[in-house]
């Protein structure tokens, strides 16, 4: 599979192996999902992971199918109306045959350590169930908050407290928990408190070097001043204030439009793109669709200042996209539109950044003459180099198996205790 949400377990495998530990993968067979992505699972592959996938084997070389929406509300609803009757999620009916083939990968493979990461939460039950039955030591990867996460949907009160049931009992079950921030660690902490501070260790998303390293960097019209926007445009993440932005500087000064570009890599949804066309902004537009991660990351070295976004939400504080961190890997300036929250606590420490609330067209307008300006003068700042460094996706792997160590070790320790004791 494609998109963000991929890329730091797929990148956590490929590093593992340099750091004492042989990864085995248990997943699906390629299925039906909003992009995939072949270079990413080879890379994987040419790393030595080896991939255990439940069901027969198919004929479509290891492609996932690729399903659009006209509208992300339409998939909005199908994701709601699948949570309505699913708990946790829809992977719940892919439980059964992980644990099998999971019993199967055990008892052949003589495995150390189960690792699970979600969502979908449905990976965590599986893990805990492994744990009672072989007592094999578990540590749980948050990649987003369970409870509070702003994608999840919550039909009845009865449905929230059914999942606040299933996660203590899975945070009973670990040895070790890893989430991407604090603010995540701080909610687990305070629902509940059973669950130690020194239990949670954070792992933040990052990028890889090897991505950014011996890429021919295809120009994109360099007479134009170009801002990049990677990725796509679900879960009402919308587009709608940067083209308003864009439509107030050619209102102002319509000689601009000669001279700006907005280009997106990724899923654009088309009733964005007739909004564009409204409001008079269309042709600066670039669309270049979803392309593989490492084509991706072209067009972000390519790019004079890249453009995120986070949508405002009762729980937008603690989403730190994953997006922000390949930013940091292009060491490109970047506007970052995101309310309070450790997304925006993050970029402030970058060094090249212009941040705006998410809604706010004017400020992002400014924001995007400003670098505009500097970019005529060529002066475009330069981020921090100490900051980009802690995000490397090797470094990171190294701190993520020395939990794995540290789990081992302790596991080891209690099963010795145990056995003089009897």
């Amino acid at each position: 599979m494609g998109m963000g949400g991929v890329q730091r377990t797929a990148k956590f495998t490929k590093y593992l192996s340099q750091f004492g530990w042989q990864p085995h993968v248990l997943t699906v067979n390629p299925t039906i999902y909003l992009a995939n992505d072949e270079l990413l699972l080879h890379e994987v592959e040419n790393s030595g992971v080896i991939i255990h996938r439940t069901g027969e084997k198919t004929g479509n070389n290891g492609s996932s199918k690729v399903v659009k929406f006209k509208k992300d509300s339409n998939r909005k609803f199908l994701s709601n109306l699948s949570q309505t009757f699913l708990i946790p999620d829809s992977k719940i009916l892919w439980k059964n045959k992980a644990i099998a083939l999971a019993e199967k990968i055990i008892n052949e493979n003589g495995i150390d350590l189960i690792y699970s990461t979600a969502p979908p939460y449905t990976d965590f039950l599986v893990a805990v169930h492994l744990k009672e039955k072989y007592g094999i030591p578990v540590v749980l990867d948050y990649r987003d908050s369970w409870i509070d996460c702003p994608n999840n949907y919550y039909p009845t009160p009865l449905h929230k407290k059914r999942h606040m049931s299933l996660e203590k009992s899975v945070l009973q079950h670990a040895e070790s928990i890893v989430t991407i921030n604090s603010r995540i660690k701080e909610l687990i902490i305070e629902r509940y408190p059973f669950v130690k501070e020194e239990l949670i260790k954070i792992i933040p998303h990052g990028f890889d070097p090897e991505d950014f390293q011996n890429l021919s960097v295809d120009p994109i019209k360099k007479n134009k001043f170009t801002i990049t926007y990677s990725g796509s445009f679900l879960n009402y993440y919308t587009p709608k204030y940067f083209l308003d932005a864009l439509k107030i500087i050619f209102d102002m000064n319509p000689g601009l439009k000669e001279n700006i570009e907005a280009l997106f890599v990724g899923y654009f949804p088309e009733e964005y793109k007739n909004y564009a066309s409204q409001i008079g902004v269309y042709n600066n537009l670039n669309f270049i669709g979803y392309v593989d991660h490492k084509t991706s990351i072209q067009y972000l070295l390519a790019a004079h200042v890249l453009w995120m976004m986070i949508n405002r939400t009762e729980k937008s504080d603690l989403h730190s996209t994953g997006k922000l961190y390949e930013y940091f890997g292009a060491r490109k300036p970047v506007i970052a539109c995101v309310p309070e929250g450790v997304a925006r606590e993050t970029l402030n420490s970058y060094g090249a950044v212009k941040i705006t609330e998410p809604d706010d067209a004017s400020a992002i307008a400014d924001a995007i003459l400003d670098y505009y300006q500097l970019y005529q003068n060529k002066s475009l700042p330069i981020p921090d180099e100490n900051v980009i460094s802690k995000y490397d996706r090797k470094k990171l792997t190294g701190e993520l198996a020395a939990i794995f160590d540290n789990v081992l070790m302790y596991n080891k320790n209690i099963q010795s205790k145990v056995e003089a004791v009897r």
